[in-house]
């Protein structure tokens, strides 16, 4: 084996040069425009400043996708950078929780944390986990930081230590990032713009390692390295339906040494597996809730603007010991996706694909040696087979998943004149129909309202009509569905309390400040709900039976029959999302179900005052009996097993025949 001679790391800022640099070997190099990372070249010992500029010129064109034939010399690289989408800059102010997960590495975490305090604002929050220390050292540490909160977590294990943090974090917005990474100084505010899109649960970006200095440094970086390029990119619900035969390979999709979520993740698809700890599985449990994330519809973006530096595990056992409990976490990961989701894709990954790539592996190594000249291999299958036999021992063993109501839901809500409304409204070509529903919010005699429309892939003239309302927060999504668009809405939402809007519905002008009175009289309720009027398509008032009152029993009284009737005339407690959502497998009825899943846990309340005006035309989702019927017995049957009482019982039981009597009532 040959002596391995380190390789610098050198980071070059184009705006800072009017000509190609000089040239030294063997580097790594890093190219910036400003704050933005444009690519890499690695640089061998044999090297000419020929072959520098030309590697350059390649690296440059392959990672920002420009063709090679259009960037030949320094001016049209220069040109072609100038050219890039300029840096957005938030359009909110979003605070972030940062959990530093850390055992035993008092050295390394001061310089994260050194590093950390240059890019936090004061109303962002540091937490330090302690998992399992074996001393003071790192208690005594965080005495030196008072901006920075300490917890001990006593079991041990990663994941157990970064639920522990997402548990304990206040913001919006939590980041992840390990003792042994420095973090650069605009790191957070590009975590916080990030998720400017309410569809996006995750965040990773790019991470650079701090030094070359050993052969093991070098292997890791050249072959297992974390950047996944410098270009951002969403994995979305399409990614997610095109990988899915395959096995969809969510490690892609960045690092947990860099990486932050929504608090509203945790609460829609639940923490980390602690089966995937270091000291259990091995790893994995970041690409397992990114795959959970993306399976339940929603996004993990990468932004390359997000810069973190690593540092690499300097000696060969080290390394060894990573890859095996890399491949040992990725096969459980694999295991527990399929037993979760049953797609078949993380089976034929595991069965099929990875001994293809290792038998490939082993038949190069004999033909041509190792290029890194590293014996993984057998480690890593050892992993995997390890990995395996691990998953049949915990295989019975659940996810802990902790449904727990929040705290406030129990105390009485407090309504003053700027109480902030967040009323939702969801619309796909409904654009002749969207003006009456915008003015009719802003019309409302409470004034403190936010209107946020989720156009889900509109091909009329929607989008027009809401370049008219500035003051309106709209978001284009791709036909989701309307349960989707309202869950995206509750994303997006500041208020204190939401209202959902369809687009061909209207609110009467007193609908918000009614509510709120009838939240003042009932202080614990966790909705109220009131009456609504009907109109024609040609908006004449149809006549309508007089609202029912539902003072008591409301869930009983739910299962007998959907007495809200209309979703509009509900005003929602806006701590009650994400532990409830709309259910996006239901092809109606979704609104009557969450009602329903509230109402069995919480008190709720109706009254009489006319909230809404409900459209009657040809495209209601209503007018489908069949369909309505159809997803009212499914919602009901649902219910059974959540009965508690013989009066629920025979509430669902009535329930039933209701809804079939209602439409053979109303053909």
């Amino acid at each position: 084996m040959s002596q391995y001679t380190p390789y610098q790391i050198r980071h070059i800022w184009l705006n800072q040069l009017d000509q190609w640099p000089q040239f030294s070997a063997p580097c790594l190099y890093y190219f910036w425009w400003h704050q933005r990372p444009i690519a890499h070249v690695w640089l061998d010992k044999n090297s000419s400043q020929a072959s520098f500029q030309s590697q350059v010129l390649e690296a440059c064109s392959k990672a920002q996708g420009w063709s090679n034939t259009e960037i030949s010399n320094w001016e049209q690289l220069i040109t072609a950078i100038q050219c890039l989408a300029p840096l957005m800059q938030a359009t909110e102010h979003q605070s972030v929780s940062i959990i530093i997960c850390t055992r035993n590495r008092k050295e390394d975490l001061k310089k994260c944390l050194d590093h950390l305090l240059l890019s936090v604002l004061a109303t962002d929050e540091i937490i330090v986990v302690d998992n399992a220390p074996d001393n003071q050292s790192t208690a005594l540490l965080i005495k030196e930081y008072p901006a920075v909160k300490y917890v001990l977590e006593p079991r041990k294990g990663l994941d157990i230590a970064r639920n522990t943090g997402a548990k304990t974090a206040s913001k919006n917005i939590i980041a992840f990032t390990d003792d042994d990474v420095q973090v650069a100084n605009d790191w957070v505010d590009h975590i916080r713009h990030a998720f400017d899109d309410p569809r996006t649960l995750a965040v990773t970006g790019l991470v650079i390692p701090q030094s070359l200095e050993t052969r093991t440094q070098y292997v890791f970086e050249r072959y297992w390295g974390f950047n996944r390029g410098y270009q951002k990119k969403c994995f979305d619900k399409a990614y997610f339906n095109v990988m899915l035969p395959y096995g969809v390979p969510v490690w892609d999709i960045g690092a947990g040494a860099n990486m932050a979520f929504r608090k509203a993740a945790f609460e829609l698809v639940g923490y980390f597996d602690e089966r995937l700890d270091v000291g259990a599985a091995g790893c994995s449990g970041d690409s397992e809730i990114w795959y959970r994330i993306l399976a339940s519809g929603w996004n993990c973006v990468y932004q390359p603007m997000a810069v973190a530096y690593h540092a690499h595990r300097k000696d060969k056992k080290a390394l060894s010991n990573q890859l095996y409990h890399y491949m040992r976490g990725n096969t459980c990961s694999l295991l527990i996706q399929h037993e979760q989701w049953g797609h078949e894709g993380n089976l034929k990954r595991l069965y099929q694909y990875l001994p293809e790539y290792y038998w490939a592996r082993i038949k190069e190594r004999i033909k041509h040696g190792s290029k890194e000249n590293f014996g993984s291999i057998l480690t890593e299958i050892r992993g995997c087979i390890a990995g395996w036999k691990y998953y049949q021992q915990v295989k019975n063993q659940q996810r802990i998943t902790e449904w727990q109501l929040p705290a406030s839901l129990y105390d009485p809500v407090v309504i003053a004149e700027n109480s902030l409304v967040s009323v939702i409204i969801p619309t796909y070509n409904y654009g002749h129909y969207l003006e009456q529903a915008i003015n009719s919010v802003l019309e409302q005699t409470h004034k403190a309202i936010e209107i946020i429309v989720i156009d889900d892939g509109s091909t009329d003239h929607t989008q027009e009509l809401l370049a008219r309302y500035p003051m309106v927060k709209s978001y284009l999504t791709n036909q989701v569905g309307l349960s989707w668009a309202r869950n995206i809405g509750t994303v997006a939402a500041n208020g204190q309390f939401l209202v959902f809007l369809d687009a061909d519905d209207y609110l009467l002008p007193e609908a918000i400040e009614q509510n709120l009175q009838q939240f003042a009289a009932k202080p614990f309720s966790a909705f109220v709900s009131g009456a609504h009027l009907r109109i024609d398509d040609g908006g004449n008032f149809i006549p309508h039976p007089e609202a029912p009152f539902k003072f008591e029993n409301n869930y009983s009284s739910l299962l007998e029959g959907n007495y809200i009737a209309m979703e509009a005339t509900v005003m929602y407690r806006r701590e009650l999302f994400f532990h409830f959502k709309f259910n996006t497998q239901l092809e109606a009825c979704e609104d009557y179900e969450l009602n329903l899943q509230i109402a069995r846990h919480l008190p709720v309340f109706s009254h009489r005052e006319f909230i809404a005006v409900y459209r009657i035309h040809k495209k209601n989702m209503s007018a489908n009996q069949e369909r309505m019927l159809k997803a009212a017995i499914l919602v009901l049957e649902e219910q059974l097993s959540q009965i508690r009482n013989e009066t629920e019982k025979a509430s669902l039981e009535s329930g039933l025949s209701n809804w079939k009597i209602h439409y053979q009532n109303n053909p």
